[in-house]
């Protein structure tokens, strides 16, 4: 017997319904997916293991991804300290910074050396321990402001892209549009490309998790890009336009479209990072490179359905070559969805420790982590407290601990 407490999207996706008053026909009529499908989903015999699919039933219900994914690990002791910073990270953007603060203000230079030390955090996907930073972050990267300067501006635009960042993985959507903007309101006070082209980048994921929202997040993504890559020089500038072009391409995937000449683009851009100048700007995004495209064309093919072509981009790919980290568990991630969609099982469950093993607190509030593991788990049909995959589950939020 599958445990009565195993939770997965389908059941959310037929509780909403429920509360909707449709029929299953009627959301297969809105969402453009078979009403076969969508009963495999609803009693969990397929799991929903794409983001497009997420889009469109979002769409369909009326609900935000969040309603479907039940993504909200601000009960999880592993990442309550960043949940706990939230209400005064909020504090620091609505106020920008005039705020009752009694320490002394730090000097460019070492407000320099503070976010370098977050974003290190951020991309290692320490969440706990970068959330209390990132209050203190803020207003004294507003505070620099007040004093003038083209650089104070460019690093208030690197610290709000790294608190949008991290809010936008850890759910607190909202927010982190807010704090995007302020990203955005800096970078055109700075003297540089690349906080233009970072903003307008994340501007586009936040974008591309909202249902009805893709051609938005493909005119931001796909403009900058467009607008900025002739005039991209430095390591900061290739680094922040190729993302916002690879950022294009996914969506591009999302939307059903033909993402390889973004992809291409951008894999140029990473070509020229050799030799570059370094610029004087802050922001930067050091994850850019060769590896990182790969793993997008991964990413990419995997959405596509396409899990032969996405172990293929794996196996000429070292995850050494990535970023510790987020990225490191993201390769490890794609590797195991594609697997699963292989229904080599045992290879998806070593893949998904070996991403655990990288980015543990990134990793287990991922939906598609937990949607995998508990479809894994229903086929199964064992004692969900016992195995690797049990244990898994639990530490996931699949199944109480």
């Amino acid at each position: 017997m599958i445990d009565e407490q195993d939770t997965y999207i389908g059941q959310r996706v037929r509780e909403i319904r429920a509360r909707r008053g449709i029929s299953q026909q009627v959301l297969a009529d809105r969402s453009g997916i078979s009403r076969s499908v969508i009963a495999k989903y609803e009693t969990g015999l397929r799991p929903v293991d794409s983001r497009r699919t997420l889009l469109a039933l979002a769409e369909a219900l009326g609900c935000t991804l969040g309603d479907l994914t039940g993504s909200d690990d601000r009960i999880d002791p592993s990442t309550s300290a960043f949940h706990r910073a939230v209400p005064t990270i909020e504090t620091a953007l609505w106020t920008r910074g005039d705020v009752t603060d009694t320490r002394p203000p730090r000097t460019l230079d070492e407000l320099s050396a503070a976010v370098e030390h977050a974003s290190r955090l951020r991309q290692g996907g320490d969440y706990a321990a970068l959330g209390p930073l990132l209050p203190d972050l803020l207003n004294d990267a507003y505070h620099l402001t007040e004093r003038g300067g083209l650089a104070a501006w460019d690093l208030l635009a690197t610290v709000a892209y790294g608190v949008s960042s991290a809010l936008r993985q850890r759910g607190h959507d909202a927010l982190a549009w807010t704090a995007v903007q302020e990203s955005e309101r800096a970078a055109a006070h700075a003297d540089s490309l690349a906080p233009i082209a970072a903003a307008q980048f994340l501007k586009s994921q936040v974008l591309a998790a909202r249902p009805g929202a893709l051609s938005a997040a493909l005119t931001v993504a796909t403009g900058v890009a467009d607008q900025l890559t002739p005039d991209a020089s430095t390591r900061g500038e290739l680094e922040t336009v190729g993302m916002a072009r690879l950022q294009a391409g996914f969506v591009e995937t999302l939307a059903g479209g033909d993402p390889q000449p973004h992809l291409d683009e951008a894999a140029e851009m990473a070509g020229r990072l050799t030799g570059a100048p370094s610029g004087h700007s802050t922001a930067r995004n050091r994850t850019f490179g060769p590896a990182n495209v790969a793993l997008w064309q991964m990413s990419s093919a995997v959405e596509r359905r396409e899990p032969g072509q996405a172990l293929r981009i794996a196996e000429s790919l070292n995850p050494a070559d990535l970023p510790k980290g987020s990225r490191h568990a993201l390769y490890f991630v794609e590797v195991g969805r594609a697997y699963a969609m292989k229904r080599d099982h045992r290879a998806t469950l070593h893949s998904l420790l070996r991403a655990e093993h990288a980015a543990p607190q990134h990793v287990r509030g991922l939906a598609p982590v937990r949607e995998l593991v508990g479809a894994m788990l229903r086929e199964a049909r064992r004692d969900l407290a016992t195995g690797e995959l049990g244990k898994l589950a639990q530490r996931v939020g699949v199944v109480p601990a």
